[in-house]
């Protein structure tokens, strides 16, 4: 067993010199201090002696195991400039991080209860994203988790779907990493590399002739049907706010969309333009205000009403669907045929974020739906009235 070391003093002609071990020295190496009385010299070895006992009875002794430890540690750190304390410290800050969070599976569990009151479509994107593609990460504590984990599962999926991925998990990480909770760090998630994707090429303009077969496939599907593919044509109306709207909706000069319906949960207008006015009129077919607009099953009618017009959509209510002549269904369509219709006829950039509940802002607008369609095509559109009908024309401003 090592030696208890201590301290030693003695007069010299220099003076009173204590001698200082190594393993009591405020430096750690070897001192010698010189004091020009006995008494000063004594009291300066008793203050460090005091010194090192606060620190605990062993501090005097290291075990040769420890300080072979403690000489190996330093090896390794050496390239990092960082001391033992610094290496002790940084890793007892990582377990007490991975002691304070929770697996996943719980705090994914926690999160989906928490936002209960979300629209149905959106709760569905998070349970996707939580429950089903980072099901291999439910074993794990949040804390262990890092930006590479998250990537591996994210990285194979397209520019999309990844991109939806990403906002769902941002939104679980940030409410994760706060407090009371704080089980993880945001800048996990913050890392993640939000893929790019040319918005030009997912919107794609319905033609006069389109419009013209849409509506006349919906007026032989149902007047309801008929009703809410004129409110998506002319109105704008999302599919998901369509499905919400009754009757009682349609005042007298405007379509209202609800906070309760709208996607962004803010109130808007959608005016009656007398196309619109004119196919409401038409098939209402004296429905009441509590009435939904949309028939019953309205997603399977919706297919029917597209595979019937040529577009190549499965529907199962059609015994003999026609063979398909306008290819594959392009992905809100009616709306951004409407938004451009109302940009060729001069509404104005303000007026269409209201009316159409945008959060792009006006340059999005302006990159999506301006020269979109010519006016004779613009004007077309909006000609095409109920029973083959025509709607007089509107001046273009």
């Amino acid at each position: 067993m090592p030696r208890k070391p201590s301290f030693s003093f003695k007069n010299t002609i220099y003076g009173w010199k204590v001698e200082v071990p190594a393993s009591l020295s405020p430096s750690g190496k070897r001192e010698r201090a010189f004091f020009k009385t006995r008494d000063k010299a004594r009291d300066y070895a008793q203050e460090l002696e005091s010194k090192h006992k606060e620190l605990g009875t062993n501090s005097l002794t290291i075990k040769p195991s420890l300080a072979e430890s403690a000489l190996r540690a330093e090896q390794i750190l050496a390239p990092t400039g960082a001391s033992l304390i610094d290496a002790a410290n940084a890793y007892r800050q990582q377990w007490d991080a991975k002691n304070a969070s929770c697996r996943f599976s719980e705090a994914v569990e926690e999160y989906l209860v928490s936002r209960d009151n979300l629209r149905p479509s959106t709760l569905s994107s998070y349970k996707y994203t939580l429950e089903g593609l980072l099901l291999p990460l439910h074993p794990q504590t949040l804390s262990e988790i890092d930006t590479k984990d998250l990537n591996n599962l994210i990285a194979e999926k397209a520019a999309t779907a990844r991109r939806m991925h990403i906002r769902n998990l941002k939104a679980f990480w940030r409410w994760a990493s706060k407090a009371p909770r704080g089980w993880c760090q945001n800048e996990t998630v913050e890392a993640l590399e939000v893929p790019r994707i040319n918005n030009d090429d997912d919107i794609e303009i319905l033609s006069p002739d389109d419009v013209r077969a849409l509506l006349s496939a919906a007026e032989a599907e149902s007047p309801a049907a008929a009703a809410a593919y004129a409110i998506a044509v002319f109105g704008g109306v999302r599919m998901g706010e369509l499905g919400k709207l009754t009757w009682g909706d349609v005042k007298e000069d405007a379509v209202e969309i609800g906070a309760a319906v709208a996607k962004k949960h803010s109130r808007r207008l959608v005016p009656l333009a007398p196309p619109l006015d004119a196919w409401l009129e038409a098939h209402r077919n004296g429905e009441l205000n509590d009435a939904l607009i949309v028939p019953a099953n309205w997603a399977e009618v919706s297919k029917a009403v597209r595979r019937r017009a040529g577009w190549d959509v499965a529907a199962r209510r059609l015994k003999k669907p026609p063979t398909p002549t306008r290819g594959k269904w392009p992905a809100n369509a009616c709306r951004h045929t409407c938004a451009s219709v109302q940009v060729v006829i001069g509404t104005s950039l303000e007026d269409l974020t209201f009316k159409f509940g945008h959060s792009g802002g006006h340059d999005l607008l302006r990159k999506h739906y301006v020269s979109r369609l010519t006016k004779k095509d613009a004007l077309a559109i909006l000609s095409i009235g109920p029973g083959g009908e025509e709607i007089p024309n509107l001046s273009v401003a």
